[in-house]
């Protein structure tokens, strides 16, 4: 006899799996339990000793096997978790006997998470009564499910049904600058190919190629013939951007022509390589960390910048269809849809025009650039030099300076992400301290001779060395002329563990809350665990290490009232907001900013410039550090700072760092690349 149990009521969800005892007769729900348990726990193969011995032989007749199947179909949903439930009877309640009847249906309700969104159906799980000898005498009773192909998924009704899963991609997201300029933009790009059956010298137009694209021969030939059987049709060999003249040097190569086709572009090139990065193939560890999300092996993916970092706003989401197919691959119906949905339009405190023209000021140096505002925190250029073009990073070609440089990480290295030795533009923030602890008088005359400088003999042959000779040196004389000893003094007057607690203060050993994730900077690797290397932190050397961006921030106090601005990227974040809140006094502000003011504009201070091509009124510290893998070394590379900070307006503050300036003018050739800067903003 059949049952049908029709329940429409509340469910349990089986979490466990009963046993009968021997006194009880075979349970119905001690088999459907075992069999939603090891539905739920993905034990497909359970789930298989537990079918009737009809449906076993028709899965037998199957090129596949149950358990194999219904794992690749859930790796292929995203599906991970799956709660099977039904409800259990009270079979004297219900006047069921199950001694009269020989198969009973269920409700079960499924549930389960899919890449297209969460999914909740009944289907019926039919069991029969099967009877087996236990011995000569006794006949035992069990019961078996018959498979339905829903016990997998919706909407499979035949054996042969499959699941198809289509997807459409959304539109990326695009990024913008603060006055509306495209940085990262879908646009268009140039796909050069040969039509084969066009080319009337096959060796001589793809070498010719080859030679035009800087590419191997053999890869143009194997490109042009990718399509042996239909040589009418069009073989891209590459593509190029919109703006590379070689797209017209081409197609003077018979049998080439060119076609424009949807892809990125980055209109500003080099000027913002680094910090916009770039979109590429999808890897195949990539892809296996996105596993349910949308992403296939033909996905392009952020690789480089901001473009990597935004990714996800960027990206947008995947619409995405789960379809019931037959036999023949025709659809049956559609179990979920999901929209398409486009990424996000990102604006940035950026300036593309201050970004391009900081770049040209620096050249192929090795630099990283910083320009803000300080008083609102925008950040309105961050550039690294040398540096690549999106465009070409994006379409996989050869990088215009990649034969120029002797390691490619010279060219991909963000050095505005970096923390490096900050050297005297440090000593501000050593003088800001002095002054605040009441260790440090600015009128204070202190008596140095010579230019090298130790306490005593227990430093051993370590000194500190300065370029001055002033034999009588205040705040303002010290700053102007950058004096080393001075600002050693000052440090071992503050002490290790005072100066620890200001770097703390100042943001050392804290993540800087900026869009764009940089180097944390430190002030030393243990702790200023000596007086040496306390005295060389007093000048920006021993152990310190701050990136473009934070020290730029920190020079923020000097403009707002010893309050420290938080940096911002994006045009939507709110301004002006304070990051480090009265770090210092109005009275240590204003003194620390006169000392500044003359190191640019005391004709002895080691920024001036008698014509320094710019009206704006700049307070500014330039600074250069020895870079050593040892005390004992002699000569180090030397790396040169320059700040620059607008007093007057103060709306603008420039930071640049070009390394290996020894023997080029050190910190004067930072000076003069951030003045032709100026020059050209005016």
């Amino acid at each position: 006899m059949r049952h049908v149990i029709m329940i429409f009521f509340a469910t349990a969800t089986v979490f466990f799996l009963a046993a009968c005892s021997d006194e009880e007769r075979a349970n119905p729900e001690d088999t459907l339990q075992n069999y939603a348990a090891a539905w739920q726990s993905f034990a497909f193969d359970e789930m298989v000793t537990l079918l009737d011995e009809e449906s076993q032989q028709e899965l037998a007749g199957q090129d596949w096997l149950l358990s194999e199947r219904m794992s690749k179909i859930y790796d292929d949903l995203g599906v991970d978790e799956i709660e099977v439930s039904f409800v259990t009877l009270d079979f004297k309640e219900e006047e069921i006997d199950l001694d009269e009847e020989d198969e009973l249906v269920y409700p079960v309700s499924v549930s389960m998470a899919t890449i297209a969104g969460d999914l909740k159906y009944e289907t019926d799980v039919v069991l029969k009564k099967q009877l087996e000898s236990e011995s000569s005498e006794e006949e035992a009773e069990k019961w078996e499910v018959v498979w339905h192909p829903s016990h997998i998924f919706l909407g499979l009704e035949e054996i042969t049904d499959t699941i198809g899963i289509t997807t459409e991609e959304p539109t990326r997201g695009e990024i913008f600058d603060r006055n509306g300029e495209g940085l990262a933009v879908n646009g268009k790009v140039i796909s050069v190919g040969f039509q084969p059956d066009r080319i009337e010298d096959f060796e001589k137009s793809t070498q010719e190629v080859a030679e035009i694209l800087d590419m191997d021969v053999e890869t143009v030939k194997e490109k042009a013939n990718q399509y042996p059987n239909n040589p009418d049709w069009f073989a891209e060999v590459q593509q190029l951007p919109l703006n590379d003249p070689r797209s017209e040097q081409i197609l003077k190569v018979q049998g080439v022509w060119t076609k424009e086709i949807d892809g990125r572009e980055y209109p500003y090139g080099e000027a913002l390589g680094h910090l916009i990065g770039n979109i590429g193939q999808i890897t195949g560890e990539m892809l296996e960390e996105r596993q349910g999300q949308g992403y296939h092996a033909n996905s392009l993916i952020g690789i480089r910048g901001l473009e990597n970092e935004l990714e996800d706003r960027l990206r947008g989401k995947t619409g995405i269809t789960i379809s019931v197919k037959d036999a023949e691959g025709n659809t049956k119906h559609v179990v979920l849809k999901t929209e398409a949905e486009s990424g996000e339009g990102i604006h940035l405190t950026i300036d593309a025009n201050l970004q391009s023209e900081l770049a040209a000021s620096l050249g192929e140096e090795a630099a990283a650039g910083v320009v803000m505002n300080p008083t609102t925190g925008e950040v309105l250029a961050l550039v690294s030099q040398p540096s690549y073009d999106s465009n070409y990073r994006y379409l996989n070609i050869k990088d215009r300076l990649a034969d120029e440089v002797k390691e490619m990480d010279v060219l991909y290295e963000r050095r505005f992400q970096n923390a490096y030795a900050p050297g005297s533009i440090f000593k501000p923030f050593t003088a800001a301290i002095g002054l605040e602890e009441g260790t440090l008088d600015s009128d204070e005359i202190l008596k140095i001779n010579g230019r090298q400088w130790q306490p005593d003999s227990n430093w051993g042959s370590h000194t500190v060395t300065r370029v001055n000779d002033n034999s009588e040196v205040d705040l303002l004389t010290a700053m102007t002329y950058s004096d080393n000893i001075y600002f050693a003094q000052q440090a071992l007057r503050i002490g290790s563990d005072t100066m620890e607690k200001w770097a703390e203060t100042l943001g050392f050993g804290e993540p800087l809350p900026f869009a764009f994730p940089l180097y944390a900077s430190t002030i030393a690797n243990d702790g200023i665990d000596s007086d040496v290397l306390l005295a060389d932190t007093g000048y920006g050397q021993g152990e310190v290490l701050t990136t473009p961006v934070h020290i730029s921030v920190l020079y923020t106090m000097f403009v707002n009232n010893g309050d420290i601005i938080q940096p911002r990227l994006f045009a939507d974040e709110k301004t002006g907001e304070v990051w480090k809140t009265s770090v210092i006094s109005p009275e240590t502000v204003s003194t620390v900013l006169d000392s500044i003011i003359a190191v640019v504009e005391d004709p002895n201070g080691t920024a001036h410039r008698s014509s320094p091509g710019y009206t704006r009124s700049i307070a500014g510290k330039t600074g250069t550090a020895e870079l050593k893998q040892s005390r004992a070394e002699e000569d180090g590379e030397e790396t040169g700072w320059y700040v620059a900070l607008d007093y007057d307006q103060k709306d603008l503050l420039v930071t640049v760092m070009i390394q290996d300036v020894g023997g080029r003018g050190g910190s004067g050739l930072v000076v003069d690349k951030v003045n032709d800067f100026l020059s050209k903003i005016e």
